[in-house]
């Protein structure tokens, strides 16, 4: 069996975007698990976590063959982990973030990597915000839509107040959610219009008004929490732009989940700031093609690389990545060894 380590002696600096829900899939920890030192020794310390909190094994959801990650309360603190054990990865590997940037929840794994939060403190936001969102499981509904943000009202037509934009996700993608029956109705429209949209396999409509009833229950939970000085830029997709450490607070993580995700924003506020290498940290691709739609419309050249995909070899994956980040040092590639 291999294990996949290493070391470089140069630092590469991509931009690190952590993914929100959708990413994950069955078994998408097991190989990392058996390879990487790393990734088990993160990944062991997060299951610690949600063994105190939520009374369950996340190690052995992300390498079971039939984990229930459908589940809002399982999904969440294992997504998280795993962007939190890749980010480690990369890092022992010399790839070193120039700045963050997180999609929905992914925001708590780019909020810990830059230092804001401690792995204890990360991992009672998810687990208390998984928890949040089970309680709506069943009320709503979620579609990627091919719709500018810009054009949204006049698709909602008469859903006011039962479905509602909740990612601006790039200038041609907007994610819609609400009452079931009224983003099915919103959709018949959009199809009739040849637009392209799909549904995402959600019970639950986070970022928006249904959440509201939930938000001094969560504040509470959170009330404790203590951020920290950030130790590199962390751009919000809550505000759209970077923030200071000690912004995310309990109020911050309630808004998190409540309020529309401003990703397109937030990843303008990074290519304007001269970013234009983006290495997405998920456990498979979900976010890459709305950020090369940002950088297209920024009329910039950029790379948009990923960390894993589904049902491929992770370690081959990364390795091919870092080819690509490292292509000008040969020598900044690690070894699969024995």
């Amino acid at each position: 069996m291999h294990r996949v380590e290493g070391g470089s002696p140069r630092r590469l600096r991509p931009v690190f975007v952590f993914s929100g829900q959708g990413s994950q899939w069955v078994g998408m920890g097991r190989a990392l698990l058996e390879r990487s030192t790393v990734f088990e020794m993160v990944l062991s310390a997060c299951d610690a976590q949600v063994r105190r909190r939520l009374g369950w094994s996340l190690l052995d959801v992300v390498t079971a063959r039939d984990a229930p990650l459908g589940d809002i309360e399982v999904s969440c603190p294992a997504l998280v982990s795993m962007e939190i054990a890749l980010a480690a990865l990369w890092r022992s590997w010399g790839v070193e973030p120039a700045a963050v940037v997180g999609h929905s929840i992914g925001e708590v794994a780019a909020a810990h990597v830059a230092g804001v939060l401690s792995l204890e403190d990360a991992m009672r936001v998810i687990c208390e915000q998984g928890r949040t969102m089970g309680q709506l499981r069943g009320q709503g509904a979620m579609a990627v839509v091919g719709l500018a943000w810009e054009r949204v009202g006049e698709v909602l037509g008469g859903s006011e107040g039962r479905l509602w934009p909740l990612i601006h996700a790039s200038p041609e993608w907007t994610v819609l959610g609400g009452e079931p029956e009224a983003l099915e109705e919103a959709l018949v429209v959009l199809r009739e219009q040849g637009m392209v949209a799909r549904r995402v396999d959600s019970q639950v409509a986070a970022h928006c008004p249904q959440v509201d009833p939930l938000r001094e229950g969560l504040r509470e939970r959170l009330a404790d929490i203590r951020p920290r000085p950030e130790r590199l830029p962390v751009v919000s997709t809550v505000t759209g732009h970077e923030l200071p450490g000690r912004r995310f607070d309990a109020d911050y993580w309630v808004r998190n989940l409540a309020e529309p995700v401003l990703f397109r924003e937030g990843v303008d506020a990074l290519i304007a700031d001269g970013h234009d290498i983006f290495l997405e940290i998920s456990p498979h691709p979900l976010v890459k093609h709305w950020l090369e739609s940002c950088l297209a419309d920024a009329d910039r050249e950029g790379q948009v690389l990923v960390s894993m995909r589904r049902g491929r070899d992770p370690s081959q994956e990364m390795l091919e990545t870092l080819r690509v980040l490292s292509r000008t040092s040969a020598d900044s590639t690690p070894c699969l060894h024995r």
